[in-house]
């Protein structure tokens, strides 16, 4: 079960801080959930994605769709199908440089393990990515990017678990969508930013979709024009 009593944030205590505090409140809540619901929730938030991609799929066709190896606490979400007829090209990111905080995306399946390495990351987490002899995606080429998290809020803001990967990813590729992915008790009312974090698009989970300005300007043009504060 989930517990329910999220931590509060006030004026008091640096951003920093709050975000510590936050990090540690999902961490937890990641870390204790039960398998089945784990599997069951991350059931319903791919049919969620699988709505979102019938309702895109123009934007998405032959286009590469960049996304992540989830770890066993995440959403166990896949954006492949055992027939391998996506609309889309199917992409994943790859950390290049762990100090300089820097990942691309590579074209890869997780269907096919030959294109695949893994190693430990701080905290002991493993890491599965694609090698770096798989093919590298254009950046013209991304039409949408996956992005975990440990909390976001419906107004697009991100918690992530602050090594500063995805924002740099993001900021590399402003143009695609930004889709956030998580469980419906991820959602907190507002997380602290600060001026170098970048905001999510859309929010899938596994119970709805949240949506901002930049959703619609993607649906119009293939590709988010303007940044602006939301």
């Amino acid at each position: 079960m989930w517990a329910n009593n999220k931590p509060s944030l006030n004026e008091e205590g640096s951003i920093l801080t709050q975000k510590v505090r936050l990090r540690s409140h999902y961490q937890s809540l990641l870390s204790q959930q039960n398998f089945f619901d784990l599997i069951s929730k991350s059931h319903h938030l791919s049919e969620q994605f699988m709505q979102f991609k019938a309702d895109n799929l123009g934007i998405f066709r032959n286009r590469y769709i960049v996304s992540f190896y989830p770890f066993e606490t995440e959403p166990q979400i896949n954006i492949e199908s055992e027939s391998r007829d996506e609309p889309y090209r199917v992409a994943y990111v790859r950390i290049e440089d762990w100090k300089a905080g820097l990942m691309n995306a590579y074209e890869a399946r997780r269907d096919l393990p030959g294109q695949w390495e893994d190693f430990e990351v701080k905290g002991g987490n493993r890491v599965f990515q694609p090698v770096a002899t798989q093919a590298l995606c254009p950046p013209e080429e991304i039409c949408a990017v996956l992005v975990p998290g440990l909390a976001f809020s419906p107004e697009g803001e991100r918690l992530g678990r602050g090594a500063g990967f995805y924002d740099r990813f993001l900021q590399r590729h402003p143009g695609a969508l930004r889709i956030g992915v998580a469980f419906q008790e991820q959602i907190a009312n507002s997380i602290p930013v600060d001026p170098w974090d970048e905001r999510i698009d859309i929010i899938l989970t596994n119970q709805r979709l949240y949506q901002t300005k930049s959703y619609g300007e993607w649906q119009k043009h293939g590709k988010v024009k303007d940044r602006s504060p939301l």
